[in-house]
This record gives structure tokens, C-alpha cells and sequence, in this order.
């Protein structure tokens, strides 16, 4: 690993350009060579591959990926990171630097959209959840996903049906993709220490989805509106996305599924959804 493992070498070159950094915009840096080398070894970095990094920081994980890897998108949104990152990486050939929020880049437009694709990112954990989807359905190319997030947001994740943490992101994000946990992170391994435990994720993308949609976007909005409010009914819950349709008329047609209509969204799977959205559809 590169010199930015180096907590010594991090301070010197933010003092360098009298650059605090900032709770707000999730700025933790990962400064554990051993995690690094763990996160680059799940991702399996082949020289030919392509690879976009969201929050770039100071580079600590861009030089080695840019070591490793045919092209590398790198975005920062800070302008002093930005200018830091630019004067310390010397924008090598395979490196492309963009200086922008990642919530409003349209990456379709920056990134070849069907080409295969790899993110790997310490992404900044005010935009975590939003960000993943974002790039899953932008970029169709992208086969896999290497992220450290907050331990509350990988519990999320990974939870099943009927637990507490279930929900529509849980939903989303498993139409995408197989999730599997790597690794925990205490505090003690960025830069600066955040408050909260970190946990390592792989995002395998699905080389196809397990139920089929005709407009992903309006499923999701269609998720959305059932974990909407947790303690209604799913068929109450409902009606608001489709006010043409009477809440008994979705309640029939969960029990044409077999569902108790009383039922709520966490008790429903990725599948379950899927039928009971396809269902609704025909009425409209």
C-alpha cells in the first residue's frame, strides 16, 4: 500500500493545504492497509478492468486502483480534496478526475453505460443508499459493487423479511443484486475515527433479475409506497400510489394470492412483491 496509509502522511498533506474536514459530508478515510488490501482482493481487480470510485477523499484508495486497473473514474465533490487529489496523483493516463456532486452527475453520459463496470468505494455515508441505486440503474454495464457503508445501513441490507429492518431499500437493492457481507470496521481504521461501526460489502449484480418488471422505476416507487407506513395495511398503504383503485379491490387480489389482506409489507419477499405489483397492474 501506497504512503496515504499513513495517518502522519494524511495529516501533513491536508495541513499542507489548511483543509478540515467535514463531518457533514461523510469524510472518514480508510487508512488500514490490511482493509485496503481486503476490499481490492474482493473486488478482483484485473488490469483490464474498469472502475469508478465515489468520494475519492485524498486518494488513499485511488493510487491503487489506478495501480491495478486498466481506467479508473475517480469522483470527489470537495474542491479542496479535489485539488489535492489532482496535485498528489499527477492524473496519470488511466485516471480520469471529475469534480461533482455524485447525486447529480448522470453517469450514463460519463461512463460507456453498457461497458462492465466495477465500483469500488469508502462511500460517504450521508448518500450511501440513494448513491447504490442511483449507479444500478444508470449503469447497466455495472457488474459488481466492493462499498464500506455504516453498520445500520449493511444490516438493512442484508435483512430478511419480517425482521425490523427490512424495508423498500432492502427490496431495491436485492432486485439488483446478490449482497453478501466482508468484513466489520471499527472506528479506529479511518480518518477521522467516525462514531459508528463500518461494515465491507460485495454487490454481485445479477446477470438477471429474479422477478420481471415491465418499468423497474415505477416497481420501486410501487415498494416505496407500501413500506410508506409501516403500521397500515399493505392494501391501505397502496391506495395512495393508485387512487383509481379501491383499496378492496387490492385486498382481493392478495387474497387471490393468498395473503390475508390485513398483511403488512415486511412480511412480503422480493417475489411476493412482484405478483402482487403485476396484479395491480392489470387493473389499471
Amino acid at each position: 500500500m501506497g504512503e496515504l496509509t499513513k495517518p502522519t502522511m494524511i495529516r501533513e498533506l491536508l495541513g499542507r493545504k489548511n483543509i478540515k474536514l467535514t463531518r457533514r459530508l461523510g469524510q472518514h478515510f480508510l487508512v488500514d492497509g490490511n482493509l485496503l488490501s481486503i476490499m481490492i482482493k474482493a473486488a478482483d481487480l484485473r488490469p483490464e478492468d474498469m472502475v469508478l470510485e465515489v468520494g475519492a477523499g485524498i486518494g488513499t484508495l485511488t493510487e491503487e486502483l489506478i495501480r491495478l486497473a486498466g481506467k479508473v473514474w475517480a469522483v470527489e465533490m470537495d474542491d479542496r480534496l479535489f485539488s489535492l487529489l489532482r496535485d498528489y496523483l499527477d492524473e496519470p493516463p488511466n485516471l480520469i478526475l471529475i469534480h461533482g456532486d455524485a447525486m447529480k452527475l448522470n453517469f450514463s453520459e460519463i461512463i460507456p453505460p453498457e461497458e462492465p463496470l466495477k465500483v469500488i468505494s469508502n462511500l460517504p455515508y450521508n448518500i450511501a443508499t440513494p448513491l447504490l441505486l442511483k449507479l444500478l440503474l444508470e449503469l447497466p454495464g455495472l457488474t459488481s459493487l466492493v462499498v464500506t457503508v455504516q453498520k445500520e445501513l449493511a444490516d438493512r441490507y442484508l435483512s430478511p423479511p419480517g425482521s425490523k429492518s427490512y424495508g423498500a431499500t432492502t427490496v431495491k437493492l436485492n432486485y439488483y443484486c446478490e449482497i453478501r457481507r466482508i468484513i466489520q470496521l471499527p472506528p479506529s481504521v479511518f480518518l477521522p475515527p467516525p462514531k459508528i461501526h463500518s461494515v465491507m460489502l460485495k454487490l454481485e449484480k445479477r446477470k438477471e433479475t429474479p422477478v420481471r418488471v415491465d418499468d423497474p422505476e415505477e416497481f420501486f416507487r410501487f415498494i416505496d409506497a407500501a413500506f410508506a407506513q409501516r403500521r397500515k395495511t399493505l392494501s391501505n398503504s397502496l391506495s395512495s400510489l393508485y387512487p383509481s383503485i379501491n383499496g378492496k379491490e387490492i385486498a382481493r387480489i392478495m387474497e387471490e394470492l393468498g395473503w390475508n389482506p390485513s398483511e403488512r409489507a415486511e412480511r412480503l419477499n422480493l417475489d411476493d412483491f412482484a405478483k402482487l405489483y403485476g396484479g395491480i397492474r392489470g387493473l389499471l
